[in-house]
């Protein structure tokens, strides 16, 4: 039996472990994949919306609005809340 038993397993992972692990590319994927599903969500209403109307400017509007969403989320979700 090694020294610390199964505490050792219990507790926190290693800064070492978790990058072996690939916990960093794990919330890569899930940024990229919230700046692409705002891409969908809003382009594609706002794409029918702009042939339906025959307004060009709506879809470039809409898409700048998505993406200024996913950052907002990716931010809230991803930042240091602190001490």
């Amino acid at each position: 039996m090694t020294p610390g038993g199964d505490d050792a397993a219990e507790g926190p992972s290693s800064v070492h472990g978790q990058m072996v692990a690939g916990a960093h590319l794990r919330e890569g994927w899930d940024a990229l994949g919230t700046m692409l599903s705002a891409m969908l969500v809003f382009g594609l209403p706002a794409w029918w919306l702009s042939e339906a109307l025959d307004q060009v400017w709506v879809l470039p509007v809409a898409l700048v609005l998505g993406m200024a969403t996913a950052i907002a989320t990716i931010w809230v979700r991803y930042s240091d809340p602190g001490p």
